[in-house]
């Protein structure tokens, strides 16, 4: 029986997952997580061949953290993952791992959005905003299962809406959401206050860890940044006006100190908003994952309808 295959290819850590489907439902094959390698997407293909070795993969869905023109597959802009702009990912991973079935990149965003919407906490709900809270902050908005990718591809980009601040970011803004909820940048920022005893860089789970320890300059630190996520949700709110908000990826782990408090304080800053239910994302980390296992395996069967 067939699998289909998902790569959620972050940042920091690389998501596999196998999965097939069972009728209406999905059932989970194999899951592994490994780190990213940088320079280029076919650095991870051995860990590929590996994980899907004994398995026929019909097909397989990758994610992308930025800008893709989801028509041809290319990366138009990835600020976190340079290496990738004007490459087409799943076209590389195909071409080293010539036994995967056709492939179809997705933004990274738009798979965790799909996968909430379809099989998490959206599910039931026809309109949807997944807000994903990894080393960077992406976005997407489902309206009847469709996702709503905007007229050039970058809908969604919560993550470079300007809150305010100083901080300048990977895209080249200043005061962006990211600078301040990003994991990679509130680590960043945890390290720059001379904090944390790592040797390497830490992450939004160093600061966290010290928060809940009783540091109080992790605390601070949270409190500034969920303040900023709050307004955030508040333009998005002002303008989208959706049906439900979804807060996943790894940093959104943390539901007390970033979904509780974000949440408190978006009720706090509402005016005349209609706040939604804002729920935390049931499928975790793995979100992007199976979202490029669905867009995989709905392109592929569009393809055999046509």
């Amino acid at each position: 029986m067939s699998a289909v295959l998902g790569i959620d290819y972050g940042g920091t850590r690389t998501k596999l997952l196998l999965a097939r489907r069972i009728g209406d439902e999905w059932e989970l094959v194999a899951q592994r997580s490994i780190a990213t390698a940088s320079g280029s997407v076919t650095a991870i293909v051995d860990e590929v061949r590996a994980f899907v070795e004994g398995e026929h993969v019909s097909s397989f869905g990758i994610t992308v953290p930025g800008v893709l023109d989801e028509a041809s597959g290319t990366v138009l802009r990835s600020t976190n993952l340079p290496w990738l702009d004007a490459t087409r990912p799943a076209d590389d991973v195909r071409a080293a791992v010539p036994t995967l079935g056709p492939g179809v990149a997705v933004q990274d965003g738009s798979a965790a959005a799909l996968a909430e919407a379809t099989l998490g906490a959206g599910r039931g709900h026809s309109d949807v905003f997944v807000v994903t809270l990894g080393t960077g902050v992406a976005g997407a908005h489902l309206i009847d299962g469709e996702i709503h990718a905007g007229a050039h591809g970058a809908a969604g980009e919560i993550g470079h809406v300007a809150v305010g601040g100083d901080l300048r970011c990977s895209c080249g803004g200043i005061g962006c959401l990211e600078t301040f909820i990003g994991g990679r940048n509130l680590g960043a920022r945890w390290d720059a206050l001379g904090s944390s005893a790592n040797v390497g860089p830490s992450g939004a789970r160093e600061v966290v860890d010290a928060a809940d320890a009783g540091d109080v300059r992790a605390v601070d630190l949270l409190d500034e940044a969920t303040g900023k996520l709050a307004q955030g949700l508040l333009g998005l709110i002002a303008t989208v006006d959706p049906g439900v908000i979804v807060l996943g990826g790894g940093v959104a782990q943390a539901h007390d100190r970033v979904v509780a408090p974000t949440v408190a304080k978006v009720s706090e800053g509402a005016t005349f908003h209609t706040v939604p239910p804002i729920a935390s994302a049931q499928l975790g980390p793995w979100a992007g994952a199976w979202g490029a296992v669905l867009r995989a395996d709905a392109v592929v069967r569009a393809s055999v309808v046509a």
